[in-house]
């Protein structure tokens, strides 16, 4: 399971990596922090709540707390969802 939950982690940290202005990725395991570049963390859970995303802030930062049973295909979509939102802000 540990071995498993490592490789989501590894992913859904390269994912949100990956996104635009996503400045930085940091965190623990599935428990990820980005720091964004030019958008208030704020208004990106506004918006990704808005399509179905729950994602929460912490001061500067968008957090990401997924449970440890998420499924690629839901990373995935969560991440498109993202995505989404920060090239529409």
């Amino acid at each position: 399971f540990m071995a498993k939950l490592k490789k989501k982690a590894a992913y859904v940290r390269k994912s949100l990596a990956s996104l635009p202005k996503v400045k930085s990725v940091s965190g623990l395991g599935l428990m990820l922090g980005a720091e964004l570049d030019g958008i208030a963390a704020s208004d990106v859970l506004k918006a990704a709540l808005a399509k179905g995303l729950l994602v929460l802030t912490a001061k500067t930062k968008l957090r990401c707390l997924p449970p440890l049973t998420i499924s690629y295909e839901q990373i995935d979509a969560g991440m498109e969802i993202l995505r989404q939102v920060l090239q529409d802000n």
